[in-house]
């Protein structure tokens, strides 16, 4: 995902004007694992899990919006306008929360320093566990030690 022209082009044409209307936009993103054509596979949600985790951020800060709910109600409709919602819960830093299924199960950590770099860094979970579901993959981002946020995406 590193450096990919191509997402970013794509990414840089869907927020370089307003939202569209809902699944206005149709994509077509190709991913690695074409073993099995009728259903998608683990790796494949992976792969689309990152990819819509760099749309996020992307959008994030092209739009320049912060973790409010005002603000990410923009960022939704231009999901929504690729046929994707995403989920936020953004809760109060609290150390119980590092045994919470969401952060334990998560995917990914998002590095800090990714709102404000040009590359995103995902650090992955060292616990394995199998997802079957776009939705089951999460991604945490802990916001100093003010909060912590939650993210996962579905297909609308």
């Amino acid at each position: 995902m590193q450096n990919n022209p191509n997402l970013y082009e794509l990414f840089n044409t869907i927020f370089s004007d307003s939202a569209k209307p809902s699944k206005s936009i149709q994509l077509q993103i190709d991913v690695l694992d074409t073993l099995n054509k009728n259903e998608i596979t683990e790796t494949q949600l992976s792969d689309l899990f990152e990819i819509f985790l760099h749309m996020f951020i992307y959008g994030f800060k092209k739009l320049n919006l912060t973790f409010s709910e005002e603000s990410l109600s923009v960022l939704k409709a231009y999901f929504e306008s690729v046929g994707i919602k995403f989920n936020i819960e953004i809760e109060q830093f609290d150390t119980i929360l590092f045994k919470d299924i969401r952060y334990t199960a998560r995917y990914c950590l998002i590095d800090p320093s990714s709102l404000s770099e040009s590359e995103p860094l995902f650090i992955s979970n060292y616990n394995k566990y199998s997802r079957s579901k776009l939705s089951e993959f999460i991604a945490v981002y802990q916001f100093e030690y003010e909060s912590m946020v939650f993210i996962n995406f579905d297909f609308i």
